[in-house]
């Protein structure tokens, strides 16, 4: 059955406006890793890089790979949201896209407000996991193509590398257990789409994955918020001992939640008609964004 959309004001020059200035921060950082990909490393910094792009902005072209990768997947994230919404009659905004001009990945993500009540359980589950789902199929010959790209290196643990953890999903095309790869660009755009993709199926709060689980547990979806919570306490303790870098990104990514969660509501809020049953085959599609979460989870993210 499908649902009446609901009247939304939109503001495209706005949309409009943040999607071209994501375009260009990301054409950036993807043609600063390129150059370090070609260079090994022995490229400027990324302050002498821009002096650079400023006197020759032709050199944004090594960068439309990995922009035109992480754009798409998160276009396709925010837009399987949206598009869910207008199934269900949800007053959804054009996806917001967040860009971060003095960050690595050129980016923040994106994202969409939704201005309504879910009217039912299987609508908030829908638009929970529509959007993990469509980027992470569209991420997936993103991530052989960067991972294919990627060449050989000798493993090493030399002072001052970083090094990024692989997600299950990532062992799967690796061409080797014995070496380390040096990271495509595009690659990077897929790693950096896993990770979105994981942390947004944690069953946290109103996280996609906070939908998901109070869309099949309702109350005692609560106890799992607090379970979780907990793992990322646990990783952020696991992460120190392997390297402090790795134990603040989940300390700092913990108390943001909190944050946001002390802002929002600890308990997610009840859909219109909540004691609708969700029905079987949501149950399944649950397992499934399970499974999507457990491919893409990355335990420790970035290390040295």
């Amino acid at each position: 059955m499908a649902y009446a959309v609901a009247p939304t004001r939109q503001r495209y020059a706005l949309h409009a406006s943040l999607f071209l200035l994501t375009v260009l921060t990301t054409l950036f950082w993807g043609s600063y890793w390129m150059l370090l990909h070609e260079t090994r490393g022995a490229a400027p910094g990324p302050i002498a890089y821009f002096l650079q792009i400023l006197g020759n902005p032709a050199l944004l072209y090594k960068g439309i790979g990995y922009s035109f990768t992480i754009m798409l997947i998160l276009l396709c994230h925010e837009m399987g949201h949206y598009l869910a919404c207008c199934y269900y009659g949800i007053n959804a905004t054009l996806p917001f896209f967040l860009p971060a001009p003095i960050v690595g990945t050129g980016t923040f993500g994106a994202f969409i407000r939704i201005r309504s009540p879910f009217p039912n359980r299987k609508s908030l589950f829908d638009v929970g996991i529509a959007g993990p789902l469509a980027g992470f199929v569209v991420a997936l010959p993103f991530i052989y193509l960067g991972i294919h790209l990627s060449p050989l290196v000798a493993k090493s643990a030399s002072a001052g590398q970083i090094f990024l953890g692989d997600p299950l999903i990532f062992k799967f095309f690796a061409p080797s257990d014995t070496q380390d790869y040096l990271l495509h660009p595009i690659g990077f755009a897929a790693w950096f789409a896993c990770l979105a993709t994981s942390l947004n199926l944690l069953p946290i709060g109103q996280l996609d994955g906070g939908h998901i689980s109070y869309a099949l547990f309702r109350t005692k979806a609560y106890k799992i918020t607090w379970l979780f919570l907990g793992v990322l306490v646990a990783l952020a303790v696991y992460g120190f001992s392997r390297s402090p870098m790795a134990g603040f990104q989940w300390l700092f990514f913990t108390g943001i939640l909190l944050l946001l969660m002390r802002i929002s509501g600890f308990r997610h809020p009840p859909t219109v008609i909540d004691d609708e049953p969700i029905g079987t085959a949501r149950m399944v599609w649950g397992i499934v964004a399970a499974i999507v979460f457990a491919l893409t989870f990355i335990p420790v993210t970035i290390f040295n």
